[in-house]
């Protein structure tokens, strides 16, 4: 896997330096003679502040890239200004010391000490076993069983998986879900992922989450965490790089996550975890370990 280049993260910080510059050029122009003075000095701090950051950014990015091996700088030019760094390995983070100047203002931020990791040597994990997978349903009828079933606003697919490659040791840099059809649709259909928020168990329904509990659907985040569109034949194939990322850095509990179609009158089904090895869900995940 090829790691990112860094001159995108120094191009980012350069293109939100000019803009913080050119607004602040702006409100200068309009003020008076005192009052400009007053403007110019906080124009300057402030991009001298800007330069620093730029600075504590690749330094911790070319340290990742580098063996893990703290990156300083001195007198680095970054646009019209420039940036002095150092940085110190302390047991798989770095501290970083940074000042930025500009035009004679010198900002000098509070140390940092970041947790860097190894994205020249990333992991795959193909996570297609421990994982607990089922329908629920609002009204029974004839699903199958032993596939997972979507029903536009009457059927939910719950997924979840024990991940133990996947902690705060690592960094994810990509996650995909792959579902496989068990039959072929009509047309194509639209599935949202969401991030479950409450415990459940295989013995889930629209309902129950568990026993002793109650929900109406799922109890889940209103927010579409990734979306894609199933084919007519075909895998679905959804992006989940930043929910598995947030379950490795402890943001949010393993609940797993809810499967729905966004739009009304459609129906899939896929293979469940009881299918053949080439049939049953697969999750991707690449990640980096920590230095």
């Amino acid at each position: 896997m090829r790691p990112p280049r860094q001159d995108g993260a120094l191009l980012l910080m350069v293109a939100l330096l000019l803009a913080t510059l050119a607004a602040l050029a702006f409100g200068m122009h309009r003020a008076g003679s005192a009052e400009l003075r007053s403007i110019n000095d906080d124009y300057e701090g402030r991009a001298a502040a800007y330069v620093a950051e730029a600075g504590i950014a690749a330094v911790r990015w070319s340290s990742q890239l580098n063996d893990c091996k703290g990156t300083s700088y001195k007198d680095q030019p970054f646009g019209a200004g420039t940036f002095t760094v150092s940085a110190k390995e302390n047991s798989g983070k770095i501290k970083i010391t940074a000042s930025g100047q500009f035009n004679g203002a010198v900002r000098t931020p509070d140390e940092r000490e970041v947790r860097i990791y190894k994205l020249t040597d990333p992991k795959s994990y193909d996570i297609d076993d421990d994982v607990k997978d089922t329908t629920i349903a609002r009204l029974s009828g004839p699903l199958n069983k032993g596939n997972l079933s979507l029903v536009s606003n009457g059927a939910h697919i719950l997924m979840s998986w024990k991940l133990d490659d996947v902690d705060d040791d690592v960094r994810v840099l990509s996650a995909t879900l792959t579902l496989v059809q068990a039959s072929t649709g009509s047309t194509a259909r639209r599935i949202a992922v969401h991030r479950v928020t409450a415990k459940w168990d295989d013995s889930a329904t629209w309902t129950r989450p568990r026993g002793g509990a109650t929900w109406d659907g799922g109890d889940y985040n209103s927010a579409v965490l990734a979306s894609a569109t199933v084919p007519i034949t075909g895998p679905a194939i959804l992006n989940v790089t930043g929910l598995l990322d947030s379950w490795a850095a402890e943001r949010f509990d393993k609940h797993g996550l809810l499967l729905r179609l966004l739009d009304p009158g459609q129906a899939a089904t896929f293979y469940s975890n009881e299918a053949s090895d080439s049939r049953r869900p697969l999750l991707r995940v690449v990640a980096a370990d920590k230095c």
